[in-house]
């Protein structure tokens, strides 16, 4: 069975607790709460980058362009629009990260009954600053490259499902996922 495993790295989101989220800057919203590719994340005196850009992979067997969703240290230069001539906006959040859910997603594929691919990725993570929660959540469509930003309440019971992986393939093969919640304090 081939393993690959995408999911982001839990020392470095452990090196967030205690620290002042100070903002994230990302595309303006225009008709939904999602941007496309990038999200800058300022925490503490650090910057971050959170994306999800198509790259070729190993899509259960097929060599295709898919959306991979990325976390790693980064500059403020490097926070840039995946569009033209487009102004990024930074929204002050200016509150301590007391803890971060991470949503991991566990995708696995039988091919003629037999266990062929585990895929794990990172599905979102939800930071919980000043008693309320923000959620960067990578889009469940395989190649779309949207981050869907919520803040509110109790965001895990509103990640996505993933159903549509469940759907639309050839008899010979049997998709399955699930998810498990790593906190982060």
């Amino acid at each position: 069975m081939k393993t690959v495993d995408m999911r982001f790295d839990s020392d470095m989101i452990r090196s967030w607790i205690g620290k002042i989220f100070d903002k994230y800057k990302c595309d303006a919203f225009d008709f939904t709460n999602s941007v496309t590719q990038i999200v800058g994340l300022y925490i503490g005196d650090e910057v971050y980058a959170l994306t999800n850009v198509q790259e070729a992979v190993d899509y259960f067997g097929t060599t295709d362009d898919m959306a991979v969703a990325k976390l790693s240290a980064s500059e403020d230069t490097m926070i840039k629009s995946a569009f033209k001539d487009v102004e990024m906006i930074s929204t002050p959040v200016g509150e301590e990260i007391t803890s971060v859910k991470i949503v991991n997603e566990q995708q696995i594929m039988a091919i003629n009954d037999e266990p062929a691919y585990e895929v794990w990725l990172t599905r979102a993570i939800i930071f919980e600053v000043g008693g309320c929660e923000i959620s960067f959540e990578k889009d469940t469509v395989p190649f779309s490259e949207e981050i869907t930003i919520q803040r509110g309440y109790n965001l895990i019971d509103k990640i996505s499902d993933n159903d549509d992986f469940l759907e639309e393939w050839d008899d010979e093969y049997s998709p399955a996922y699930k998810r498990e919640v790593v906190v982060v304090k």
